[in-house]
């Protein structure tokens, strides 16, 4: 048995916190770092203006130490540039469109002094300097997410597959960078977090609270796509539109409070194409919050193949920067076919029931609990 353990795991739960609680005005002059507004602590958002030649520096105070937060300009009418700066003033990097193009998004952590520091101006004014024609108005908000302890382990288990292809809902037909978001039917907790909904894309790659169809994998333990969490169970660029492919199912089954919800990869091909097509699924367990990644056919009989130029693992929005992630492989060929990887959060401290079996192949606990697993905090 293969097992890999994350410890002393740090979760982001995505609410807003305590404070900031409201938004306020724009107070000028606030043209340099000199003369930043201040924000009182409970400030969630400001209101303001810009013109050009003009640059807008804000101070939002009072937050949680260690956080990850995120700031974004939640209303805009111009194409903003968005710079973080740290408490003497020195610029720590800007973003352009990372946000509603186009408009501008930052993520970070909170320093120790609970401050975060943010100037916005026009485009292409990356240096904060008033050097911009662009003018409207905008709203600007810090939202933080406070950390709690967690583990999570990925085990690989004895395979089983579902295939969902006769009876699913068939879904991205002839896509390839599209995606499709579905309701679960029950609660599932990822990271101390509760989702009711999901997004996905044929690139192996699915989403809580937003959409991504990246087709350009990346190392989870880097910064890169990091505003989301992410399942990833053989994230590459991936098709269904070339001949022989087929398309993405998704199913919802078993009782109440032991379901399991299930999306599948049915013959996807890497773009443009591949000499063989690939399948594999995601199943996600209702009340353990399990995650099973399957794998029927991962040979696509060229680079990509067994995971060769894909990532492979689980990560909360920010999670490279708190290490709330667990990579199980990048770019290397780590799996086979008819092969089953387990993820587990590691806070059960008793047994979990076992979920209902399909003729007869989750009578083992359909990978939640008995001799197959051992679930074990390791803090």
């Amino acid at each position: 048995m293969r097992k890999i353990l994350l410890t002393k795991l740090c979760f982001a739960i995505s609410v807003l916190s305590a404070y900031p609680a409201y938004g306020i005005t724009e107070v000028e002059p606030n043209n340099s770092f000199i003369d930043r507004q201040v924000l009182p602590s409970d400030a969630a958002s400001v209101n303001g203006s810009i013109s050009p030649g003009d640059v807008d520096f804000f101070t939002f105070t009072g937050l949680e130490a260690g956080a990850s937060f995120v700031a974004e300009f939640i209303q805009g009418n111009f194409d903003s540039i968005l710079g973080r700066l740290d408490d003497e003033g020195n610029l720590l990097g800007t973003d352009d469109d990372g946000g509603d193009r186009p408009l501008s998004r930052l993520s970070g952590i909170v320093p120790e002094s609970g401050n975060v520091n943010l100037g916005l101006t026009g485009f292409s004014d990356f240096s904060l300097v008033g050097d911009h024609f662009e003018s409207g108005d905008y709203e600007l908000s810090v939202n933080t997410f406070p950390s709690v302890n967690l583990d999570y382990s990925v085990t690989e288990v004895p395979f089983v597959f579902e295939d969902i292809s006769t009876t699913g809902t068939r879904v991205l037909a002839g896509a390839d960078d599209e995606t499709v978001s579905a309701e679960l039917g029950f609660t599932f907790n990822f990271f101390g977090q509760d989702f009711n909904s999901i997004s996905w894309s044929p690139n192996g790659l699915l989403t809580f609270g937003g959409s991504s169809g990246q087709f350009a994998n990346v190392n989870l333990l880097s910064e890169e796509s990091d505003d989301l969490p992410i399942i990833a169970p053989l994230w590459d660029d991936w098709q269904f539109f070339s001949p022989g492919t087929d398309a993405s199912y998704l199913q919802a089954l078993g009782e109440s409070g032991q379901q399991r919800f299930i999306i599948q990869w049915n013959l996807a091909e890497g773009f443009p194409d591949s000499p063989s097509a690939v399948t594999f699924q995601t199943v996600l367990f209702e009340e353990s919050n399990e995650i099973l990644f399957s794998y029927l056919d991962v040979d696509s009989e060229d680079f990509r193949a067994f995971g060769n130029d894909a990532t492979i693992g689980i990560r909360d929005a920010f999670g490279s920067q708190r290490g709330e992630v667990l990579q199980f492989s990048f770019n290397t060929p780590a799996i086979r076919n008819r092969q089953a990887l387990l993820f587990s959060p590691e806070v059960v401290s008793e047994p979990v029931p076992e979920p209902a079996s399909l003729l007869g192949l989750f009578a083992f606990g359909m990978l939640g609990a008995g001799s197959i697993l051992t679930r074990k905090s390791q803090k």
